[in-house]
């Protein structure tokens, strides 16, 4: 190795060091905002029934939404916990109004949630009901 070279080479350590601790700080500071999304993954299921409540059958249908719980609302009080339901049926109003526009999953409180329609199959809830 020439006299040359060597300093070329000494001349451009400085700059190569920089540059590297640049492309360090670059990949750190973008990491954390990667991993909150992996954190937050995986969303809480909650199951729903679009159910009849006509008691006389006639020319309208009048449907309700069943909840299928329990979902995790162990954390939430009193008014909280009433407005996440109501965001949750407004929610899926709003998805049996407009089922092309199924959004999939969506957040409230930092917490992510996704509706699964169960489809209503005419059963009673009490399985035993008429056998001996």
């Amino acid at each position: 190795m020439d006299k040359n070279t060597k300093q070329l080479i000494l001349s451009m350590l400085p700059k190569w060091i920089a540059v590297s601790i640049i492309i360090i700080l670059v990949v750190f500071n973008f990491l954390p905002g990667q991993m909150r999304g992996v954190i937050n993954l995986r969303p809480e299921l909650i199951p729903y029934q679009i159910i009849p409540i006509d008691d006389i059958p006639n020319y309208r249908l009048e449907v309700g939404i069943e909840l299928m719980f329990p979902y995790d609302s162990d954390l939430m009080l009193g008014q909280q916990y009433e407005e996440t339901l109501d965001i949750i049926y407004k929610r899926i109003e709003y998805e049996v109004i407009n089922p092309h526009k199924n959004a999939g999953v969506f957040q409230i409180d930092d917490k992510t949630y996704h509706l699964v329609r169960i489809p209503y199959n005419g059963m009673s809830k009490d399985y035993n009901s008429g056998w001996q």
